[in-house]
């Protein structure tokens, strides 16, 4: 009984910091996109942004109460991928991007229409 007590702590030791370290930082990166809406408005915080190719991180930040996105688009039509639509609170998205431009824009309704778009440099 006292091994199998044993051998359990030792495995937990072991396991710890690796648990540990990954809680902290779920995906390493350092390339990191950072774009947000005020509240009542609809526009995004900033029409142009940079990046490296590679896995890109994109926080978004919606002080709105009215539900946005982000989405990117990419060679005219190609849907590139997307944040989850929130109403007022922050959610990040990764997506490994290749280098060239793409139209950032919230799909939700007529954001879009409305002016809230940008442009995403991946260089």
């Amino acid at each position: 009984m006292n091994r199998l007590l044993l051998l359990g702590m030792l495995a937990f030791a072991l396991t710890a910091p690796a648990v540990a370290l990954a809680a902290t930082n779920p995906v390493n990166t350092t390339n990191v996109v950072n774009i947000s809406v005020a509240n009542g408005s609809l526009h995004y915080d900033t029409r142009s942004l940079t990046a490296k190719p590679g896995l890109v991180r994109i926080n978004f930040t919606n002080d709105s109460t009215a539900p946005h996105n982000v989405s990117l688009e990419h060679n005219g039509e190609f849907e590139y991928g997307a944040t989850l639509t929130i109403r007022k609170g922050i959610t990040t998205s990764f997506l490994t991007l290749a280098k060239g431009t793409y139209h950032v824009y919230s799909s939700v309704g007529t954001d879009e229409d409305k002016g809230m778009a940008a442009t995403l440099v991946i260089r």
